[in-house]
């Protein structure tokens, strides 16, 4: 009798659960905001064909005087000679350079290529042969060559 009435209350129990929680699943609105939380940060793009049309188109510009580029990409190691650079106005450096390089396009390769701790274009990728050349002319008109 007492294993009865234990049933009856287990059964009751369960007939009020069922009323109590809902039987549909969560809304539309709900499951978005959940994909929305757990939908991953990024995606890798390996295929090279993909990648091009995923990347951006590359600015136009206008090309940069000499100055300009000596000041945004030179100016920190070559006035000061960091780590070996030649100094702007060291003639005897730049003579010393321009001998070990092969001339003047053989610094202005190295300038384009990299040279020990100089990162290639000076650190700068977006800067052309042509104002790397005039910025390499430049260094050594100031330097008296």
């Amino acid at each position: 009798m007492v294993l009865a009435a234990l049933f009856g209350i287990f059964g009751f129990c369960i007939f009020a659960a069922s009323l109590i929680v809902p039987k549909a699943g969560p809304s539309e609105a709900e499951a978005a905001r959940l994909e929305a939380r757990i939908k991953p940060l990024a995606t890798v793009v390996t295929d090279p064909a993909a990648l091009l049309k995923t990347s951006a188109p590359a600015v136009k510009r206008e090309p940069l005087t000499a100055d300009q580029v000596f000041a945004q990409a030179c100016s920190a190691c070559h006035n000061a000679g960091v780590l070996g650079a030649p100094k702007v106005g060291d003639k005897a450096d730049w003579s010393k350079r321009l001998a070990a390089e092969g001339g003047f396009d053989g610094v202005v390769a190295k300038a384009i290529s990299g040279k020990n701790q100089m990162p290639p274009r000076g650190g700068n990728p977006d800067l052309t042969d042509d104002e790397i050349k005039i910025t390499v002319k430049l260094m050594l008109e100031k330097s008296g060559l």
